[in-house]
């Protein structure tokens, strides 16, 4: 899984940069050549920076700073070109960029409230794509993995670097996530043969047989002599120097200028210009009206009893559970093909790319509630769903299609890859993603457009519906409490457990996820799924019959993630041309 902006940071100027391009007398016509060639060389530049081959991540203050001064330069070239008078699209990649280069300067403000040692987040996982990317045929491209291979033992140690100089600031990972770290840390502390970084067998083949042996050996090597120690250190630090110093409490609030920190981060992640203070509210209302919602559901059942012993007959009832991770993926995948004949009702085009589910990785298990959706990578052209397969007598499938609706057909994967598939857009827009697009169109996919569909058919796929919608609607409510208000953990577990069908399990890797991994993230889903639904109940009313639907889905799809204040002015515009049409 991977929500909302309604004016965020360049907003102001991406209306007038809109109303300028739309609204321009068509009497005094503006050339827009030059500002557009100005644009193209931005943009080439700005794509151009990272080149095609992944890099170690850099994870110190002193590279934030240096790219934070990148993005300042960047924005004073974009705020130099006069987006009056140039193409649509042209004036939406300029306010892509602003609003890239914003962040990019913001990352030095919430900088030193990021954790890179927990598991979901560390910078140890964009590793195995930088060695997959690097060849071995030759003996030229070994030296160069190892010498790659070697760098992960840097990374280990610039986490321990920013670690401590966290823990100077008064800023430690609550005690709580003390251990989810440490199995992980320590796994890469293990020896070259069961070493996470250790060359997978196949790939060995593309070496000459006579310079394998001589190969694995000098891999071995630089696991055991970088990584290791490296590995080692980073775990004896957490465990010794980090335990003892890991406050109780949890949430950003707690930090000298945690409540700062989350402030910029509400509006990171859902694009809009809102408050810690009114999303909670939001979430407070939309609680009671699923509840009702809820209650309707149960009346339809004929249930007498109470919301309390509905949920545990929910969590008793065997048709919702599997007895193995496989069955899971097959439950998932029922669903898929339930919605694939009538996706062509909704949507003018479907992405090339194949799609399919699979479990995630068991390292990953532990700190994760569901999984995540995977876009097709290397040489493999699926998307994956990768699902959590562990604790399966606690994991119920009651929201199974929501979930398969939300990751897969028609939502992360139709998003996503028909971006990434769509040539007419720069390369850099066919990849950047914004949390308030992407779940927003995951949740607007899941909740509407499956309802609509009728992949709801009976009394508890609703319920199952509206049970994932409360989720949603919760985290609005214990996000904001843990990180701003200062709630212990123990009051959102308690009202999460008042007002969701989560196990308790899942509700401490989520409410562990809210408070320490990524706070305001699961902010993104909620908030970013109203504004689909008010921008297509917009459209619809200003529209009336000329209203289509597909071509609705085709406007919002295939200009790629957008900020959700950008997508707003991209609707208006569609409104426009179709009344032109």
């Amino acid at each position: 899984m991977n929500f909302l902006r309604r004016k965020a940071l360049a907003a102001p100027a991406l209306v007038a940069a809109l109303v300028g391009c739309h609204q321009a007398s068509p009497s005094t016509p503006r050339p827009a050549g030059s500002a557009t060639q100005a644009l193209d060389r931005i943009v080439a530049a700005y794509e151009s920076r990272s080149g095609d081959a992944p890099t170690l991540p850099d994870i110190s203050i002193a590279k934030a700073r240096a790219d934070a001064d990148s993005a300042r330069a960047l924005l004073a070239r974009l705020d130099a070109v006069d987006p009056a008078g140039m193409a649509h699209e042209a004036v939406i990649t300029r306010e892509i960029l602003r609003w890239e280069a914003q962040k990019t300067i913001q990352e030095v403000d919430v900088y030193w409230y990021t954790f890179p040692i927990l598991p979901a987040i560390s910078p140890l996982r964009s590793v195995p794509p930088v060695l997959a990317a690097r060849p071995i045929a030759t003996a030229a491209d070994r030296l160069t993995y190892l010498t790659t291979l070697a760098g992960a033992g840097r990374v280990l140690e610039a986490m321990r670097e920013k670690s401590a100089a966290q823990a100077g600031r008064g800023i430690v990972i609550p005690r709580e996530q003390i251990d989810n770290v440490l199995p992980y840390l320590r796994s890469f502390a293990e020896p070259a043969a069961r070493n996470p970084f250790r060359l997978d067998p196949k790939r060995l083949e593309s070496v000459p047989v006579a310079d394998r042996s001589a190969f694995a050996t000098r891999e071995a090597r630089v696991i055991d002599s970088a990584i290791v120690p490296a590995a080692r250190s980073l775990a004896l630090y957490v465990d010794s120097e980090l335990r003892p110093r890991a406050p109780e409490a949890v949430g950003l609030g707690q930090y000298p200028g945690g409540k700062d920190a989350y402030r910029i981060m509400v509006k990171r992640e859902t694009t809009l210009d809102v408050t810690p203070e009114q999303v909670h509210e939001i979430g407070l209302r939309a609680v009671d009206a699923i509840e009702a919602r809820m209650q309707q559901v149960r009346d339809s059942l004929g249930f007498k009893g109470t919301k309390e012993e509905f949920h545990q007959q929910l969590r008793r009832d065997p048709r919702f559970y599997v007895k193995t991770p496989a069955e899971v993926g097959e439950r998932l995948m029922m669903y898929v093909a339930r919605i694939e004949p009538r996706l062509d009702q909704y949507f003018a085009r479907r992405p090339r790319s194949p799609y399919g589910v699979r479990r995630v990785d068991l390292a990953l298990e532990p700190s994760m509630t569901y999984g995540y959706y995977n876009w097709p990578m290397g040489t493999d052209p699926k998307g994956y769903y990768n699902y959590n397969g562990s604790q399966l007598e606690e994991r119920s499938l009651l929201m199974a299609g929501a979930i398969a609706y939300h990751e897969l057909v028609p939502g992360h994967h139709f998003q996503i890859n028909l971006a990434r598939e769509n040539q007419a857009l720069p390369k850099f827009r066919r990849t950047t993603t914004h949390a308030g697009y992407t779940e927003g169109w995951g949740e607007y996919s899941s909740s509407v457009v499956a309802r609509e569909m009728g992949m709801y058919r009976d009394a508890y796929e609703v319920y199952g519906r509206l049970v994932f919608d409360m989720f949603f609607a919760v985290r609005l409510v214990v996000d904001t409490g843990m990180n701003f208000y200062g709630w212990p953990r123990s009051k959102a577990v308690a009202y999460m457990k008042e007002h969701t069908l989560e196990s308790d399990g899942q509700i401490d890797s989520e409410t562990l996820r809210y408070s320490t991994r990524s706070p305001a993230q699961a902010l993104a889903y909620r908030m970013g799924r109203e504004t689909f639904v008010s921008l297509r109940a917009k459209t619809e009313q200003a529209l009336g019959p000329r209203f289509d639907l597909r071509r609705f889905h085709d406007a919002v799809l295939m200009s790629g993630s957008l900020p959700l204040f950008v997508l707003e002015r991209h609707v208006d515009w569609f409104i426009e041309q179709e009344k032109a049409r």
